[in-house]
């Protein structure tokens, strides 16, 4: 597994500078950026290369931008994606317990079920029904 490290310009990985380091193989760690709000530069993991390290981070960035779209109104012009997780986000606070953890078991087909699946994982954590 590599450890790859990249800029980012308005919530847009950049795959010039970008660095790698191999990292445990049993290392499993999340995306990170260095700021939430305004990140410059985002962390990955993965197996497959920097494509891949690529697509994680941008996939990530936009998972942040959307976050922050919802809980911050106005802080950030809003996307396609920002919709999707606010329609996500606010189906899954009208279900039930139960009915989160029965759609938490679907399967993904698409950036935008990630991003729907996204928003569910949020709000299950918020209310303490994610068994990790």
């Amino acid at each position: 597994m590599h450890k790859y490290t990249m800029r980012v310009h308005e919530f847009t990985a950049k795959a010039a500078n970008l660095s790698s380091e191999p990292v445990p193989a049993d290392a499993s760690p999340a995306p990170a950026v260095d700021d939430p709000q305004n990140p410059t530069r985002i962390t990955v993991y993965t197996h497959t290369g920097t494509a891949a390290a690529l697509r994680i981070a941008q996939r990530h960035l936009t998972l942040i931008h959307a976050r922050l779209a919802y809980t911050t109104p106005g802080s950030v012009d809003r996307t396609a994606a920002d919709i999707v997780y606010s329609e996500a986000r606010a189906r899954a606070e009208s279900l039930t317990a139960s009915q989160r953890h029965e759609e938490s078991l679907h399967h993904l087909h698409s950036e935008d079920d990630a991003l729907r699946m996204d928003a569910l994982t949020d709000v299950m954590s918020e209310r303490g029904e994610l068994d990790l």
